[in-house]
């Protein structure tokens, strides 16, 4: 499959969103893997494994459209990375009230 200039440069422009997520993270330990394939019934299938800090995410998509399948697939990885997040708060948020309590 050949990816046109206008699909390369909008793969690449919905997945800096992934690494925008990260500032903190150095540029070196980022990765991302997206394979964008032909699928049967004239579809797209995409793949997307990102690793950011030693953490890693994958999603995949197939659409009628191969805009359609990247924005997917983003969206996806994004979600999961909100997900972890929430899930790191939390935790803080409980261990600095169990250490509150221990304190009073």
């Amino acid at each position: 499959m050949t990816v046109s200039p206008s699909m390369d440069s909008l793969a690449k422009t919905k997945f800096e969103r992934v690494s925008k997520r990260f500032p903190e993270v150095e540029e070196g330990a980022k990765f991302a893997r997206i394979v964008l394939n032909t699928a049967p019934n004239e579809t797209f299938h995409v793949k997307a494994n990102i690793t950011v800090g030693g953490k890693e995410y994958f999603s995949d998509d197939t659409d009628y459209t191969l805009e359609t399948a990247i924005i997917n697939t983003v969206e996806e990885i994004l979600q999961m990375i909100e997900k972890g997040k929430d899930v790191q708060d939390k935790t803080a948020l409980k261990e600095e009230i169990d250490l509150l309590e221990e304190i009073e």
